[in-house]
């Protein structure tokens, strides 16, 4: 995997997790809100069951009080006013800081869209249905940063010069006095998928494992040693290459491999 596929991998994991804890975080700050609502509901429901007239035996006080100050304070300005004014006007005008309270108090309250809507939306079950969205949201991040994933796996091609074990020559020789450590060296080049090529023994001996390379398939070789644990490369000399018999990668299995 290049550079810039590792990348877009690693920027969809994010996206996808930070999207998941969004959701989780808005469900858990939204629980205690709908646990309060439903217990302030419950309240009031019980409330109303106690006492179901008490809202409207209190306007009416109210309004009996209202009538009485004005009827006062009709008496009080009789003499003053020969001419009867219209109810509005006199109201206005015989209580001039009662309009002004009301007025203030009427510019401090919300906007009647905005007090309609937290109104609706504390309700029980908006505040469900907003947590049943957001647990829709977090499994929708989950599943779309999957998909991502799937759709970049589908589509990211191999790299130019990408090296395919399978069309890798592979020769071992066994640089040491250790029987059979050419034939198990090789076993682990078959198991990596390369193909295995001439197995036998160099007369010289080697204490460290080593791969070296014929012109041009240094990719290849540094492949096969990243996959043998990591030996040194080098390129070919002229003796590995007559007893490769022709294979582009050859594998000397040195004193360190009869150990392992």
């Amino acid at each position: 995997m290049d550079v810039a596929a590792f990348e877009v991998t690693n920027l969809a994991d994010t996206a996808g997790a930070l999207v998941s804890l969004a959701a989780i975080v808005g469900l858990i700050l939204l629980l205690p809100l709908y646990f309060s609502q439903r217990r302030d509901l419950k309240r009031l429901v019980l409330w109303m069951e106690q006492d179901p007239g008490h809202p409207r035996e209190d306007a009416q006080a109210s309004e009996t009080i209202l009538d009485r100050a004005e009827v006062e304070l009709e008496q009080l300005t009789a003499e003053s006013e020969p001419i009867p004014s219209p109810v509005a006007q006199r109201v206005t005008s015989e209580r001039p800081a009662l309009e002004r309270i009301t007025m203030e108090r009427a510019a401090l309250l919300p906007h009647p869209r905005w007090r309609r809507f937290v109104t609706r939306v504390t309700q029980p079950k908006w505040l469900v249905a907003i947590a049943v969205a957001a647990m829709v949201l977090a499994v929708a991040g989950i599943y779309g940063s999957d998909l991502l994933l799937q759709l970049q796996d589908k589509e990211r091609t191999p790299r130019a010069g990408a090296v395919e074990p399978g069309d890798v020559d592979v020769a071992v020789l066994n640089g040491t006095t250790v029987t059979g450590l050419g034939a198990k060296v090789g076993d682990d080049v078959k198991a990596n998928g390369y193909q295995l090529g001439a197995v036998t023994t160099i007369t010289d001996p080697f204490d460290q494992t080593l791969v070296m390379f014929e012109e041009g398939q240094e990719r290849a070789a540094r492949s096969v040693a990243r996959d043998l644990g990591g030996v040194p490369v080098q390129p070919i000399d002229r003796q590995a290459q007559r007893l490769a018999d022709g294979a582009a990668v050859v594998v000397i299995a040195g004193q360190d491999r009869a150990g392992g």
